[in-house]
């Protein structure tokens, strides 16, 4: 069979071959057969279809432009996953800065304060982000549901079909370690 023929019945890695060999379809059979799991990951940043959506397309288009740098190491699906997630979190911090729009510092010197200084600021925002990234999924989860969506943990452990004393120690695990990330 051409990769001109490629089909849903390929295995991920051949549709992946397929794709970076000139068939744009096998991409299409690449996003049917992931996207509804990841429209699942995608519902946990957002309240609503049409947000989840815009994730996973986001996703799905930083996956094609960059499927060439793909390894294997990991199966595509987990992958897509870590996509959808990334996605999924400058979703939330766009919300959060359009929500909170930034204060007019109204004839501040910025720079008499290093607090306010821009570099502080993105310092601070590049250490956040690699905090969480040293997080486990799990304790990702736990610590959005409970800390940014303000789910009770008994209502975060239901979202995730676990126990509720599950989902306090993936908290306070996650909590430790953003501590000894953000200390070090």
């Amino acid at each position: 069979m051409s990769h001109q023929e490629s089909t849903p019945e390929l295995s991920d890695d051949q549709l992946i071959e397929a794709f970076l060999e000139g068939d744009d379809k096998a991409f299409g059979h690449i996003f049917h057969r992931h996207r509804q799991r990841l429209t699942y990951v995608a519902r946990k940043y957002t309240h609503n279809d049409t947000d989840a959506q815009d994730i996973v397309q986001e996703a799905f288009l930083k996956a094609s432009t960059a499927l060439e740098r793909y390894r294997g190491d990991a199966q595509l699906g987990t992958w897509l996953h870590r996509l959808v997630m990334n996605a999924g979190f400058d979703f939330l911090n766009h919300r959060a800065n359009r929500e909170n729009p930034s204060l007019d510092t109204g004839g501040f010197d910025p720079d008499r304060n290093p607090a306010l200084a821009y570099e502080h600021a993105l310092d601070t925002q590049l250490m956040v982000r690699e905090a969480l990234a040293r997080l486990g999924e799990a304790q990702r989860v736990a610590l959005y549901l409970t800390e940014i969506e303000g789910l009770s943990l008994a209502d975060a452990a239901a979202a995730q079909g676990v126990r509720t004393g599950t989902i306090k120690s993936r908290r306070a695990r996650a909590k430790e370690t953003l501590r000894s990330v953000m200390a070090d």
